[in-house]
C-alpha cells in the first residue's frame, strides 16, 4: 500500500496544479480507493458537469510507467471507442513541486462509466443490465471484446476480469488498460471479422469438443471459458 495525503491531493487537483495538454477544472473531488497497481482513485466533476474518475500516482517506479503506458493506449489506439465502450480520455497531468523534499505526482482523468456489472464473469450469463433481457449484456460484452481485437483497434487487454467490465446505463464499458498491448489476433486467420456468428465457438457447445486451437487466440479462449459461453 502506498501512503497518500488525500486531502493534499484534492487541494492540488482543485487549484489546477497539475499540468497537461488540456485545461480541466475539477469540483466535488472525493477519494475512493487504492488499486492493486498502487493507483489511487478519485471521483470528481468537471466544470461542465461531467462525471470523471482520476487515477493518481506519485511519480517514479513502475506505477508511473503503467500510467504513461495507459495514457498512450487511450490516445493512440482507443479513440474510436471513447464514450462507446471505453471511457473518454481527458489527458495525462503532471505536478512537480518547487519544494525538492516533496514528491512529484501524476494522474489521468477519465469519464466515469459506472461500476462493475458482476463480481465474477460467470455471472454475466444471468445478468440483466438496466432492464435488458438475459444475455443481452453478456453478448454486448463479447462484441466489445471482439471490437478490441479487430483491425482498427488491434489490442489485447491482458486483464479481462469482472472488475474491469462496467455497466454504464446498460452498456458494457471496459477499463484499466495498464497491461494492454498491440495484438494481431490469430482468430482472424480463419474469418474476415470477429463476431458471435463467425467465431468457431458457439454458445452451449462442449469446450473440450471444440479445442483451444479452434479459436487460436488465448485471450478470447480464456474469456469464453470465464463467461461460461460454452459448457465445460
Amino acid at each position: 500500500m502506498a501512503l497518500i495525503d488525500a486531502a493534499e491531493v484534492i487541494r492540488l487537483l482543485r487549484i489546477g496544479a497539475f499540468k497537461g495538454d488540456y485545461r480541466v477544472t475539477l469540483t466535488d473531488i472525493t477519494y475512493l480507493k487504492e488499486t492493486e497497481n498502487e493507483h489511487h482513485i478519485f471521483r470528481a466533476k468537471t466544470s461542465a458537469g461531467e462525471d470523471v474518475v482520476i487515477k493518481f500516482i506519485y511519480e517514479g517506479g513502475i506505477a508511473f510507467s503503467r500510467l504513461k503506458h495507459e495514457s498512450h493506449i487511450y490516445l493512440d489506439y482507443l479513440k474510436p471507442l471513447w464514450g462507446v465502450h471505453v471511457p473518454k480520455f481527458y489527458g495525462l497531468y503532471l505536478y512537480t513541486s518547487l519544494d525538492v523534499s516533496e514528491s512529484s505526482c501524476a494522474c489521468i482523468i477519465l469519464q466515469y462509466c459506472g461500476e462493475p456489472a458482476v463480481s465474477d464473469l460467470s455471472q454475466l450469463k444471468d445478468y440483466r443490465g438496466s432492464g435488458y433481457g438475459i444475455k443481452r449484456f453478456r453478448n454486448d460484452t463479447l462484441d466489445m471484446v471482439f471490437r478490441l481485437h479487430s483491425p482498427g483497434i488491434g489490442l489485447e487487454h491482458d486483464a479481462l476480469n469482472a472488475s474491469h467490465i462496467l455497466d454504464f446505463k446498460g452498456k458494457p464499458f471496459l477499463v484499466d488498460f495498464t497491461g494492454a498491448a498491440p495484438h494481431n489476433c490469430l482468430a482472424l486467420i480463419d474469418v474476415k471479422e470477429l463476431s458471435r456468428d463467425s467465431i468457431p465457438v458457439k454458445e452451449g457447445e462442449i469446450l473440450q469438443h471444440i479445442g483451444r486451437d479452434s479459436v487460436r487466440c488465448y485471450e478470447l479462449w480464456m474469456f469464453f471459458e470465464s463467461i461460461e459461453y460454452c459448457l465445460p
